[in-house]
């Protein structure tokens, strides 16, 4: 079998990476014909969640990232190009925003903000431009309308006035002063008079940032349509979560709000958006029927109890895998073929700790088997427990934790100053979940070797899975009511925890929630995952032990620090509401100088600075952390396009300044081959938020 896995290695590394690249750009075969048809696998046997984004509604897929939603869209792209009526139109958000952003670079801050909403809603206008005019070549009244809307025909009258209101200020102060100065700056001096003051702010305060009479836009566009026998418009918008809230606010005030409430039947929008990372504005959110695709939200309404939400999970894992292997090895590999089967481990064990790994995300399963690749059928083996266990470890750690640290801190969008204050307060949040956890784990060994130990249990799942002197007690979940799951929100959109169950809390009324730490994670921690098989998992997870209701929210309170600006003085809560009376700092006597704060906030003011210096645009230093990740080896373009979605042109594109700036070298043999230089791993990669955060 060793020699068969050997014949087939590469075949099986092309079905493993081809689940990282679950997105765009599409996977390609040797004659450069889209797989995804073929390799598609949909989270129900009936194509469930593909037929609703086919349907003639408004839909909304939600799901973390990896979770299969660009795959979805370019499944539901090739089964539209079928319909001769139909026409699909795919919209990269991030991508558009990226191209417009360094484009505009006024002196006038909020100057800067309009133009470049303006042109990124133009740049979305021209992207449905590439894809209609390929339907109604020459048509004259369609380059009539794409004339017009260049020439700013179009543009809502209310942005208009407010864009030239701010244009103006901006040029008074830059009169004045003999050279531009930002609008805040100024105001901050004192200089700008109260009636300029007033006429500013109402131009910064609309409710909705509405930019083109989009309206009237769509109407015009629809009847150049229906001239080709066109009835249907399908909006794939893709990314829209990794815009700030901002430009979220800009695509749906401007785009997606007034085709919703419009009741038209024409153009149709598919959003594609991570949980809790979603703004709705006015939208009737009826009419924007939602699919969660992580696998607790997405199997929970078809399940009766939690083992049959992990059973469809791992049959999901199952039907992906397998069908990769079926393509790529044209059949001639089984998934049974590429596992070490004992009498201990079954293929369904392996599935379900692929799952457990993975919370059956197909880029993180892709990522884990690739990783296992390595170590096993590169040299001729089948994957063990051993091999997906390093690899999980492996993945969490150069992935995951990379994400979660570096992203925050270098990328332009996305996250501003308070949200990385946020994300500092959110990896304090990760440290200290794990260290309760495994400090359980040791306490309930503790009192089981000194015979203290009361719950049984406790007592029956150390003894039955004792192996020599080695003790399994897994202590990687945790439970909070179901209403306080927001404060979570963050660590799971980064696979720090992950949701796997609802149930009835000990509070009449209440619902619990179930999470659990990522896989590797807990590996890299010392802490035993799972639960035993002799115990439901309410059972055993719902013990007081796991119960985070107050350890949560006391952990994030204590971010928070009441101190007055001018002498430092602490306050307590009953201190500070004796203050709110008076006003005046207890210590110094200054009036109005007392606040509750961030407390990394004034240690971090220093390297905000510093880390706002380093951004780089989002696919520079995406491009730069895969690099990194794999800095024992050169990578093409294609490869590192594969890691990060992205087409081998954008990071060819991407790594000429990357190169100019010294932080990337270039190697030209049959193609080129990029690594990351010294200079860039000093730069970006060898401070941690371990060694900055406060205990």
């Amino acid at each position: 079998m060793e020699l068969t896995l050997l014949s087939f290695s590469e075949q099986i590394e092309k079905s493993f990476k081809s689940l990282i690249q679950s997105g765009r750009p599409d996977i390609l075969d040797e004659d450069n014909n889209s797989m995804i048809p073929a390799l598609y696998v949909d989270l129900f046997n009936n194509n469930y969640v593909l037929n609703q984004v086919l349907d003639d509604n408004h839909t909304l897929l939600k799901g973390r990232r990896g979770t299969g939603k660009s795959t979805i869209f370019l499944k539901a792209e090739h089964e539209i190009q079928k319909d001769s009526s139909r026409l699909a139109v795919y919209i990269n958000l991030q991508t558009c925003y990226e191209e417009v952003k360094s484009s505009n670079s006024e002196a006038n801050e909020q100057l800067t903000k309009y133009l470049t909403y303006k042109n990124f809603l133009t740049e979305i206008l021209v992207k449905i431009k590439e894809y209609v005019g390929k339907r109604v070549k020459g048509d004259e009244e369609f380059d009539q309308l794409y004339e017009k809307i260049k020439q700013g025909e179009y543009i809502d009258q209310d942005f208009q006035r407010s864009l030239e209101l701010t244009s103006s200020k901006s040029s008074e102060i830059s009169n004045s002063f003999g050279t531009s100065i930002g609008v805040e700056k100024f105001e901050i001096s004192g200089q700008l008079s109260q009636t300029s003051k007033r006429e500013y702010e109402l131009s910064t305060q609309l409710n909705e940032i509405r930019i083109f009479s989009i309206h009237t836009i769509l109407k015009q566009l629809k009847k150049v349509l229906k001239r080709y026998q066109i009835n249907r418009v399908c909006l794939f918008l893709d990314d829209f979560s990794e815009l700030s809230y901002e430009s979220q606010k800009v695509v749906v005030d401007s785009l997606v709000a007034p085709i919703i409430s419009s009741y038209n039947d024409f153009f149709k929008v598919k959003i594609a958006a991570y949980p809790g990372r979603i703004y709705t504005g006015n939208i009737d959110v009826t009419k924007l029927p939602t699919y969660p695709l992580d696998f607790y939200d997405a199997f929970e309404s078809s399940a009766s109890n939690y083992n049959e939400i992990e059973d469809q999970a791992v049959d999901y894992i199952q039907r992906t895998i397998s069908r990769r292997l079926e393509i790529y090895t044209k059949g001639q590999i089984e998934l049974e073929e590429i596992f070490e089967i004992t009498s201990e481990n079954s293929i369904q064990d392996y599935l379900r700790l692929l799952f457990h790994c993975s919370a059956g995300i197909p880029r993180s399963l892709g990522f884990i088997l690739n990783y296992c690749y390595l170590s096993s059928i590169n040299e001729g083996k089948r994957i063990t427990r051993g091999n997906i266990d390093g690899a999980s470890e492996r993945y969490f750690i150069n992935n995951i934790l990379a994400d979660f640290i570096n992203d925050a801190r270098f990328k332009q969008s996305f996250y501003d100053d308070k949200d990385l204050l946020d994300q500092m307060a959110q990896k304090n949040l990760m440290d200290k979940i794990t260290d309760k956890l495994f400090i359980t784990k040791r306490e309930l060994l503790d009192q089981h070797q000194k015979g203290k130990l009361k719950k049984q249990i406790f007592i029956d799942t150390i003894e039955q899975f004792k192996k020599s002197s080695n003790y399994w007690i897994p202590t990687s979940h945790f439970y909070i009511n179901k209403e306080a799951e927001r404060l979570l929100k963050t660590l799971e959109l980064y696979f720090i925890v992950t949701k796997f169950n609802e149930g009835s809390s000990r509070e009449p009324g209440k619902k619990a929630s179930y999470f659990g730490l990522n896989y590797g994670l807990c590996l890299t921690k010392k802490i035993d995952y799972g639960r035993p098989s002799f115990r439901r998992t309410y059972d055993y997870w719902r013990q007081d032990e796991f119960d985070f209701n107050d350890f949560i929210p006391s952990v994030l309170s204590n971010i928070e620090v009441i101190s007055c600006d001018n002498c430092g003085k602490v306050y307590d809560d009953t201190e500070y509401n004796i203050y709110l009376n008076y006003k005046n700092c207890f210590k110094c006597m200054k009036g109005s100088t007392v606040s509750t704060k961030n407390k990394f906030q004034a240690k971090f003011r220093a390297k905000l600075e510093e880390w706002s210096e380093k951004k780089l645009p989002n696919t520079h230093i995406e491009i730069l952390r895969t690099l990194y990740n794999n800095r024992d080896v050169k990578m093409s373009a294609v490869e590192i396009g594969t890691q990060i979605d992205r087409h081998y042109a954008a990071i060819t594109m991407a790594a000429k300044p990357l190169s100019r700036d010294g932080y990337v070298d270039i190697v030209q043999k049959e193609k080129r081959y990029y690594s990351i230089t010294d200079a860039a791993v000093g730069k970006f990669f060898s401070e941690s938020l371990d060694e900055v955060l406060i205990d």
